[in-house]
């Protein structure tokens, strides 16, 4: 998934984002580093399954995650770039997560933004 607009404000911390390069991001510098960091650390201690952890990154990267209420619940878009699911670290409304075998890579990634 491509993003043609970017970003007002921080994906995160609802900051006012400044650079172009934040504002294609999603993220400012500060918050980047810290889910960078989170993502590092929840790939290195979950029981997750890397491939899923990647996923969650590219998610996260790709501005794929965005706060709807208190930075805790988040809107996500499908990997074929058109569906839409809401999540948090506890649920997700995806196929995979309504079936709560394996932890889908939307949680993860909102595990990831909610711990950084």
């Amino acid at each position: 998934m491509q993003r043609t607009a970017g970003h007002a404000h921080c994906l995160r911390c609802g900051r006012a984002l400044r650079s172009a390069h934040s504002t294609a991001l999603g993220y400012g510098p500060t918050c980047l580093r810290k889910v960078k960091a989170a993502a590092l650390v929840h790939g290195q201690t979950s029981g997750d399954k890397p491939e899923q952890v990647a996923k969650a990154t590219e998610l996260i990267e790709q501005g794929g995650l965005v706060p709807l209420r208190a930075r805790r619940v988040f809107q996500v878009v499908a990997s074929d770039g058109v569906t839409t699911y809401r999540t948090a670290a506890q649920a997700c409304t995806c196929p995979a997560g309504l079936r709560g075998l394996h932890t889908c890579y939307h949680r993860i990634a909102a595990q990831i933004v909610t711990a950084a």
